[in-house]
This record gives C-alpha cells, structure tokens and sequence, in this order.
C-alpha cells in the first residue's frame, strides 16, 4: 500500500468514524438526514415537503407520484379523505367489476341524521351516469323519489287508497315467458313459485308473529295452492291474487288433501282453518287494507331507474311498513330478474341495478321472524346481475332475540363486501366486532362522531352533529378510510331530508 493510500485511510477513518476491517476503510451508510457522523451533515430535523392534490389532468408530466390515496379512485366520488384531503370513490358495482371486492353488495350503518341516505344517492347518482339503474325498494321518507324523477325514472306509491301491490304478482316477466326457451321457461317459473311463496310466508308469519306451523303442513298446503291458483288464474290472462288461493284451500283439492295425508273434509278444515284465518287478514278488511288483495297497480318498468314511495303510509304503522317493504323488496328482484333474464335470450338490452333496501330495522322489529324472508332476497344478488345497498341505524338493529337469528341478521353485513361507517354509540364496538375488526383509532373516530351537536352559549351559534355527513369506508379488513361527503347545489334540491321542516327552519334563521 503506498503512501498516499495510508494517508487517505487515516482520513477517512478520522472523519467518518469508521475503524478499517481487514486493511479495508468500511464507510457509514447514508442515512436519510445525511451522514450521521461529525461533520458529516447530519440533520436532527428535516421539515416535510409541501404537498398538494391535484387531477391527473392539472399534474401532467409529474407522474409517478411521490405519494398514492388510501384508496382507489374508482366508483363514485363519495368525497374527501379527512386524512390527507385526496379523493375517495366507491360503490358497489364499480368496486365488484373491477375485482377490489367480492361481492357487489354495501352495508350503511350510521346513527340517524347523520347523511347515510346522502352517501346512496351520491352512489346512484354516479352508477346512473354510467349507464347503469337502481331501485329504491323500500322508500319510506321518502329519499329517492326526488333524485329518480330527475333521473327521469318512475316512482310507484304504495300505500292503503293509494295503491297496491300484489305479493303473487311474478313480476314485469309473466307476459314475456312465451317468448323465452322452453328450458329457461321452466327455470323461470319454478324461480317465480319460490319468490311467491317467500312473500306470502313473510306476511303470514308477519300476521302471526310466529312461523307457519310445519305439524299443520301449512307451508305444503300453501305451496300447492299458490300453484293451482296460479294455473288458472294464467289461463284467464292475469295475475293470481290471494283470494285465490283462499279458494283454492276452502275447495279442498282432493290433490291437496292426499299430500297432506287427510281424506276426511272434516279434518283438512280443521287443519288449514288458521292457514286461511291469516290469507283472510291479508284481504281487504284486515290490517293491511286494500295493498295485498287487488292487482299491483302500477307495473314496475324494468328499463328505469324506480322509487317505491311508502312515505304515504303512517310511521305509526309499523307492521304495515314492513309487510309493504318485504313485498316491494320482493317485487323489485322480480323485476330486475325480468331484465337479467330476457338479456340473457337476446331480447332485451343487458341492464344492471343497484337495489336500495333503507330501514331495514322497521322489518326486524315488526317480526324477527321476517329476517328468513330478507335472506333469501340478499343472498342471490351476484348471480342475478344485482348490485346491492342495506342501510340502517345500529348493530343493535341485527341482534334478535335468539343466536340462530342474529346470526342470519349479522350475515347481512358479513357479506357486504364494502361497507360504510357513521358515527355509532360507544356499546356499538363490541357487536361490530363480532363481524370484522377494528383499531382503537376507528372506534374512537366512529364514537367522537356520535355526539350532538352543540350551541356557543357566547354567540348562540349552532354547531352541527361533527358526525354530519362523516364516513368510514372499509372493505375486507383492510383499515377503514375516513371521508366527508358535502352535497352539491343539484343533490340538495332533489334530495331534502328536511323538507318537512323547512318552514320551521326559515323562521330559526330569520
């Protein structure tokens, strides 16, 4: 080793600190504040570089970005990471179709008043740009019927005196299964027999608050005499209705009697009598007035975005609102059924929906017994083309009185593969984590956006709910993305929450 290379040795080891290993100078890495040595440029601190968001189209040319979003920019524009500012997007359909979840299905949680039906139409809003179409099946507000009558859609209003729906009605498909192979026709009607079935079951049980009685073979009796009602109610070119099928029990079908092990008319009378005491509370003169004996009123268009308006019925009218909400959920997959399966034999365009089943609690909490109905109306929306959006207040709107039943209910939200977070009370934390976790900073979040809001008793100025119109997107266990969502000028007049106190309003603000 020369000279020169001893004494650029000595150099290095008296200024970087680093001793020689084998006859070989071992410098210090670079770190990120500079090297960590005296004299070496080592900075204790480093201020953090200004950053900005922008669109692709105004950051031209500076792409790859030093920083990504939280989230992807895909789906509707839902609003602003409370986080970092970025853009958050999201729904159902465009989350599914581009493989980010499993399933095209979404769960809103989130206490009263805090924006949840704002978030479903900033989501249909942005599907309907797209092409695509949804239906509020259950609108009891109502909060879509503004924002589907811009859209130019159709609004059905069902409600006693102010119009019906049939529960048997096979939907906007019935006049078309001629049409259709003889393979399909048969699928069809068997799918259509079911979802009657289904219906009329809810309702029944929705009368008795109790499930049909199997020993009895009520759900038998009612089967066959939903088919033969149907058979000849189709040969005269209409729907069945349920006076039908009270004719066809009170006729006592030697068909009917054999399947249920009965030859003595005597006894079948005595055993479908509460069979038919509950098919005549569903007729004109019972509870539920004249919405489920008569022919639907209005055929849903399978080419338009729909409402079904229930606002007409009274809130007060618990068991009414929920008989009318499993009938319209009912309907509404009929209809969207309809649309997938002409596509399918090319006579029609191929069309998608995203289904928007607000309140769910008002069903659970006027029969538990009506959670067997909604699972078999959630549980097919993939393969049938559905995109779909259940909304309601509080986990404890999914704990039912027995396990078996809560664990039906809570499967709702396990299988929403997207779900959406307001602000929820502190005893919420426990049952959401039976059903996926969370970090102590997302409960804390979800917790702090609960409280009220607040009046500065110095200026008497009004502060609203800091849970207003804040969300928490989660999908699989990834960690939730906070956002805010703020309506726009057009969002606002098509979908007023308040209207009812408008008046009241303007006289606080004057």
């Amino acid at each position: 080793m020369s000279v020169f290379d001893q004494l650029t040795d000595k150099i290095l080891n008296t200024v970087i600190g680093r001793s020689a290993a084998a006859g070989t100078a071992q410098l210090r890495e670079l770190t990120e504040k500079g090297m960590d040595v005296t004299h070496g440029g080592m900075n204790s601190w480093v201020e953090a570089p200004p950053e900005f968001t922008a669109t692709s189209n105004q950051t031209a040319g500076l792409w790859p970005f030093a920083v990504g979003t939280s989230s992807p920019l895909v789906g509707a524009v839902l609003g602003r990471n409370q986080l970092n500012g970025s853009v958050v997007c999201g729904d159902p359909i465009n989350l599914f179709l581009r493989g980010i979840i499993s399933s095209p299905s979404c769960f809103i949680l989130g206490l009263q008043a805090r924006g949840k039906s704002s978030v479903a139409v900033r989501m249909a809003l942005a599907l309907v740009d797209q092409g695509f179409l949804f239906v509020g099946a259950s609108d009891v507000k109502p909060d879509l019927a503004g924002l589907t009558v811009e859209v130019g859609g159709q609004v059905i209003r069902v409600a006693p005196g102010v119009g019906s729906i049939n529960p048997l009605d096979a939907g906007p498909l019935w006049r078309r299964l001629g049409e259709l192979p003889e393979a399909l026709q048969r699928q069809m009607r068997a799918e259509i027999h079911s979802r009657r079935l289904n219906a009329l079951t809810g309702l029944l049980e929705l009368v008795f608050k109790a499930p049909l009685d199997a020993r009895q073979q009520e759900p038998t009796v009612l089967s066959m005499a939903i088919t033969e009602a149907a058979e000849h109610a189709e040969a005269q070119g209409r729907q069945p209705i349920i006076q039908d099928v009270v004719d066809v029990i009170t006729a006592a079908r030697p068909a009917i009697m054999a399947a249920i092990l009965v030859d003595d008319q005597t006894a079948y009378r005595g055993q479908v009598r509460n069979l038919l005491a509950g098919l005549n509370a569903l007729g004109a003169h019972g509870p539920f007035g004249d919405v489920f004996c008569r022919q639907t009123s209005e055929e849903m268009h399978i080419d338009q975005s729909v409402d079904f308006d229930l606002s007409a019925i009274d809130e007060t009218l618990l068991d009414l609102r929920a008989a009318v909400q499993i009938v319209c959920w009912s309907y509404a997959q009929a209809g969207i059924s309809a649309a997938k399966t002409l596509a399918e034999a090319g006579l029609m365009e191929e069309r998608h929906h995203l289904m928007i089943m607000d309140e769910l609690w008002q069903a659970l909490r006027a029969s538990e017994l009506l959670v067997h109905q909604i699972d078999g109306i959630t549980r097919l929306n993939r393969t049938k083309g559905l995109g779909q959006l259940l909304i309601t207040h509080s986990m404890k709107d999914l704990q039912l009185s027995t396990e078996e039943l809560t664990k039906i209910a809570t499967g709702f939200m396990e299988r929403s593969s997207m779900k959406v977070l307001g602000g929820l009370a502190q005893n919420e934390m426990g049952m959401l984590e039976t059903v996926f976790p969370l970090s102590e900073q997302e409960k804390a979040l979800l917790v702090a956006w609960s409280a009220e809001g607040s009046v500065n008793p110095k200026t008497g100025r009004t502060s609203p709910p800091p849970g207003r119109g804040r969300f928490m997107l989660k999908t699989g266990e990834a960690p939730g993305v906070p956002f805010q969502t703020n309506l726009t000028a057009g969002e606002l007049r098509v979908h007023d929450t308040n209207a009812a106190w408008a008046a009241a309003q303007a006289r606080v603000n004057a």
